[in-house]
């Protein structure tokens, strides 16, 4: 569809040639009922007037709005059918302990949760795989990659405008090689693929597109492609734009986190990420502006966030909102980040029974302050230090806002690290 991917992070076809109204990635061959896979219908009679794509990106997914406002070109009654395209990319895969790889089964990780509405009714979405060519078939390039689609059905009365809500998780294309302790992740790699808005009629009239970080490091948030469309409003990179005719040109990529490299030195794990050289460390003390009583031989103190999943849980009345943590490094040096897991994460439904954080104030040495928004996951958030290069004796942690439980009013952290800067390059220690 000539948009139907319009929310494409990390999953789309790949398009080739010239694009043109209705075009984008029809197989052809209907008449002769031939078609073998997802074939769009009627798509060009509709034009998208807005479009509003919104990526919170997080530390290992975005979760990804997009709102369309949709117009019936024609003056009778149209009934759409459209496609989401899902990719295979790297990072759906698992190798066997021979090497080979094991394929990929069911709705791959790069859109989960994927729900649609329009005119504020739910909309069903049938999973359709795409089917591989067949032996001695030249493959097609614009399907190169394709896992398979969402596929649904939309109504236009004569004339009629709709709004069209699409909501999923996406996660990133990424891939890891490891030895021992060494190993290299590669750079994540979030991908928006505009130009399937050529399937449906006429122009995209008017959008924004807005990546915002969320839980990472903002300056590590780079825009790949497309160059010079994209402008920072704050933290977040953002794209305003009006009558796009897309082509392959406006085609998103951003990169989310770089390379980063590990490997054992001097008698810890190091790791090098943009140049830079730092250790993770839980060599500090801690104390709370409050802590849980103890429940079933089970303590709930600060010290626990030394080992994950240990929990620390407040426990002042209310949801959380106000409480801190104070950490006191033993040995004080420059940081480079604080990471930390938020929530409850020894199960998904502890998670959502106890509060999380969501907005915090990072505070170095009662001078620096960082303020960072948490995502409402059981993954591990990095707050920056945000350039400031005294050694670290003192960090407040303020919980500023909460993510609030389903069933508890107890704030819980999970684990709490100290990335420590290394000045220079350590020395790599033999792999074992």
């Amino acid at each position: 569809m000539k948009r139907a991917i319009p929310i494409g992070l990390g999953l789309f076809v790949s398009t080739v040639g010239v694009f043109a109204n209705g075009g984008g990635y029809q197989r052809g061959g209907a008449v002769g009922g031939d078609v073998a896979g997802f074939e769009p219908k009627a798509t060009e009679n509709v034009r998208i007037l807005d479009e509003q794509l919104t990526a919170r990106v997080g530390p290992e997914a975005a979760e990804v709005e997009v709102r369309y406002l949709m117009r019936n070109e024609t003056a009778k009654k149209v009934k759409v059918r459209f496609g989401f395209p899902v990719d295979e990319t790297p990072g759906d895969e698992a190798i066997r302990e021979d090497g080979t790889f094991v394929p990929p089964s069911g709705v791959p990780r790069h859109c989960q949760n994927y729900q649609l509405t329009a005119g504020g009714q739910a909309v069903k979405a049938k999973w359709e795989p795409e089917p591989k060519p067949k032996a001695g078939t030249p493959p097609d390039k614009r399907l190169a990659g394709l896992r398979g689609w969402f596929v649904s059905e939309l109504v236009f009365a004569a004339n009629e405008e709709k709004p069209v809500l699409i909501r999923f998780r996406s996660g990133y294309a990424q891939s890891g090689f490891h030895v021992s302790d060494n190993g290299t992740m590669s750079r994540a790699v979030l991908t928006y693929r505009l130009s399937t808005g050529a399937c449906w009629g006429g122009s995209i009239a008017r959008g924004r597109v807005v990546l915002k970080p969320v839980g990472i490091d903002p300056a590590e948030l780079k825009v790949l492609g497309p160059v010079n469309r994209f402008r920072k409003e704050g933290e977040s990179w953002v794209w305003n734009f009006e009558n796009l005719e897309p082509t392959l040109a406006d085609d998103i990529q951003a990169e989310v986190e770089p390379e980063v490299k590990s490997f054992s030195g001097e008698g810890r794990l190091n790791h090098e990420r943009n140049g830079r050289w730092y250790y993770t460390s839980t060599d500090y003390t801690a104390k709370a502006s409050s802590v849980l009583p103890p429940q079933d031989g089970k303590t709930y103190g600060p010290e626990n966030l030394t080992e994950h999943p240990g929990v620390w849980s407040e426990g002042a009345p209310g949801p959380g909102a106000g409480e801190w943590l104070e950490i006191r490094p033993k040995s004080a040096k420059p940081l480079l980040a604080l990471a930390l897991s938020p929530g409850f994460q020894k199960s998904p439904g502890l998670f959502q029974a106890n509060a999380r954080p969501k907005k915090v104030t990072m505070i170095l040495n009662g001078e620096h302050k960082v303020h960072a928004e948490i995502p409402d996951a059981p993954v591990t958030c990095r707050i920056p230090a945000g350039g400031y290069d005294k050694p670290v004796k003192t960090i407040r942690l303020v919980f500023d806002e909460v993510w609030p439980g389903t069933k508890f009013e107890d704030l819980c952290l999970s684990g709490l690290w100290l990335e420590v800067k290394l000045a220079k390059k350590p020395k790599e220690s033999p792999v074992r």
